[in-house]
């Protein structure tokens, strides 16, 4: 393809302290079948050579800032690309080669809709492809589903328009975590969305994924959710809201109490004192279960 102004896409890639990972990422960026229009490195106050691994490549534009979140690293490069499609590829994950093209087109083809989403794949550390479970398909009523449960499993996977990004005011810096949860929620609840089952993306699983996090998780999805109560539209919504917050707890607060126990034991007491705080306060029945757990 040859990559016509209208299927223009730019690639941004927020970093922290991910040098180790960041030239797979920006890689798999320029390797594409589409190639991107621009691609943005944004070095979120890293304290690694983030900066300098991303200026090895000429065709990266970088940008350096305090660290401010992921968040604030995503709206900065929003801000620097002006193209009408953007794809947020997370330091530590690699597009596949047609991730571009795939994405791109279906958005093209649906111009009513705000972002194509597809299906990721993960890989160990090493790069190797682990076996996991199937990513659903979700084919309607994709902000009703949303509120049930995120079926988005890397943020990588989607093609923005960016229109529709900055009618919702783009990502919430006030959001330590879970902002691409809340985007995808306001962006589904204004507009379309499609999703298709390529997979496009690779998501990195290791030790400092916050997704590897079950305090960090329940913690986030919880408050995202809480923002959405007042959204909702109808009773069937609000029913899905209340389940997306029942499984959350169900989820995540059963696997921060087993961690919790498992800290207690091997003496990490601090961190299963913080552990424990977000616990009491975001899942109160999970303690009932931790005392079951110990």
């Amino acid at each position: 393809m040859t990559g016509a102004p209208l299927l223009e896409v730019a690639v941004v890639i927020p970093c922290f302290n991910q040098a180790h990972y960041l030239a797979e990422a920006i890689e798999s960026a320029l390797a594409q079948t589409l190639p991107p229009a621009e691609v943005v490195v944004v070095d979120d106050g890293s304290e690694d050579n983030s900066h300098e691994v991303a200026g090895r490549y000429e065709e990266v534009t970088r940008l350096r800032q305090p660290n401010r979140g992921v968040a604030a690293a995503r709206n900065a490069g929003l801000r620097t690309t002006r193209r009408d499609r953007v794809v947020f590829l997370d330091a530590d994950d690699r597009l596949l080669p047609p991730a571009l093209e795939v994405g791109a087109t279906a958005l093209e083809r649906r111009p009513q809709v705000a972002f194509v989403s597809g299906f990721s794949r993960d890989v160990g550390d090493d790069g190797r492809v682990l076996r996991g479970e199937r990513q659903p398909l979700v084919t309607q009523d994709h902000y009703r589903r949303l509120l049930e449960d995120c079926f988005i499993w890397s943020g990588s996977s989607i093609v923005h328009r960016r229109t529709a990004l900055e009618a919702v005011g783009g990502f919430d810096e006030s959001l330590g975590a879970g902002d691409d949860y809340d985007l995808y929620l306001r962006l589904a609840r204004r507009f379309p969305v499609f999703c298709h089952e390529t997979v496009v993306t690779e998501y990195r699983r290791h030790g400092t994924n916050t997704t590897r996090d079950p305090g960090v998780v329940l913690d986030s999805q919880l408050e995202v959710l809480r923002r959405q109560r007042g959204s909702v539209r109808d009773d069937r919504e609000r029913e899905a809201c209340r389940r997306g917050i029942r499984k959350t707890r169900r989820q995540h607060g059963r696997a921060l109490a087993e961690r919790i126990a498992d800290d207690w034991a091997r003496r990490r007491r601090r961190r299963a004192l913080q552990g424990m705080g977000t616990l009491i306060r975001r899942d109160p029945q999970g303690v009932a279960y931790l005392l079951g757990a110990t």
